[in-house]
């Protein structure tokens, strides 16, 4: 008698920005520069702030093209800049509540640290990343770089 069939189970191609995988970083053992990114950052970290980056990207993207093609609606570059800033900024408030108030747990709380810090450490005005987390305030201005 031959064995059971083993049930048919669908497994769709890994797809999307979910299948992101970062290069390590190759240096040169002469090298003596410090590395690009902080120490608090990790590559889970930077790699989930590229598929965020991307994901929110695309999502906008999509967005503004449907606007433009059924509303026949044109777009400013300092419309699309606002918003796209005000998408990423939606995200980290979705994840700062998502770690304090209903994960709760360091690992979550430090990946989420590890994922805005190279964002949010380059501008100098912002409070430390710690306190950004945890406390309930929103970012409202941003600098903006000017061309030369």
């Amino acid at each position: 008698m031959p064995p059971p069939a083993k049930p048919f189970r669908y497994s769709p191609p890994r797809t999307g920005c979910g299948t992101i995988h970062l290069p390590s970083p190759e240096r040169h053992p002469d090298d003596q520069r410090p590395p690009t990114h902080s120490p608090t950052s990790s590559p889970k970290g930077m790699k989930r702030l590229l598929q965020i980056l991307i994901s929110e990207s695309a999502h906008l993207i999509w967005v503004l093209r449907c606007e433009r093609a059924i509303q026949n609606k044109s777009h400013s570059c300092s419309e699309i800049e606002s918003r796209w800033l005000h998408k990423l900024n939606a995200r980290l408030t979705e994840d700062r509540i998502i770690a304090t108030r209903i994960r709760r747990d360091k690992t979550h709380l430090a990946l989420v640290a590890s994922t805005w810090e190279p964002i949010l450490s380059r501008d100098s005005n912002l409070p430390i990343l710690s306190n950004l987390i945890l406390n309930c305030e929103v970012l409202v201005g941003t600098r903006h770089l000017r061309s030369p």
